[in-house]
């Protein structure tokens, strides 16, 4: 009798051990957690010295006066959305900041902001492209006009090379950001996603 009870308490705490791994798990979270912060440190800044250069294109393309006015009401609905695109970046990284990896909560939050964030993060690179075919646009119709002419005067066959170069140029672009998403942030997406999975068995 006195032997069933031991091995009895003995089964009671071994259905305990799954406690420390959960702590463990909840440290090597904390791994992926930094890997985020340290992307979004470098990237920040480099998008926002993105958009500043951008506002200089017209003068290293060289475009005639009459496109600046098409070209900057473009630039500006883009900086318009950049900054909103910013902010929510840069709330996402301080709040990664915040992240102790000490409860499962905070992690599921910390996930759940990732997903969140990536998908802002390709919507904002969906909502640039527009802008890019405007400057591909202005580009074309700048060497034209240096020549003398007009889109109207092409010919058939270049206005379709025309049409076929931005549906590349679409495809290229939006393959592009998802694969750079991916590729910046999906692996640590995937180690939370693992470690929280591993959580709940």
């Amino acid at each position: 009798m006195n032997f069933d009870q031991l091995k009895e308490q003995w089964n009671n705490e071994d259905s305990n051990l799954n406690i420390p791994d959960n702590i463990k798990q909840l440290k090597e979270s904390k791994h992926p957690v930094e890997k985020i912060q340290k992307t979004m440190k470098k990237e920040f800044p480099m998008q926002i010295l993105a958009v500043i250069l951008i506002a200089f294109f017209p003068f290293i393309f060289k475009f005639s006066a009459s496109l600046y006015t098409i070209y900057y009401t473009s630039y500006a609905i883009l900086v318009v959305v950049s900054s909103y695109y910013l902010l929510g970046f840069y709330k996402f990284y301080k709040q990664t900041e915040l992240y102790t990896g000490n409860t499962k909560n905070s992690l599921w939050k910390i996930y759940h902001e990732l997903r969140l964030n990536m998908e802002r993060y390709q919507s904002f690179g969906f909502l640039l492209l527009p802008h890019l075919l405007i400057t591909i646009g202005l580009e074309i119709c700048n060497a034209l006009e240096k020549k003398g002419k007009s889109l109207f005067d092409l010919t058939n066959t270049y206005q379709q090379s025309i049409v076929l170069i931005v549906l590349i140029t679409t495809i290229v672009y939006v393959a592009a950001i998802v694969l750079w998403t991916k590729y910046f942030y999906g692996n640590q997406a995937q180690q939370l996603e693992n470690i929280l999975n591993e959580m709940d068995e």
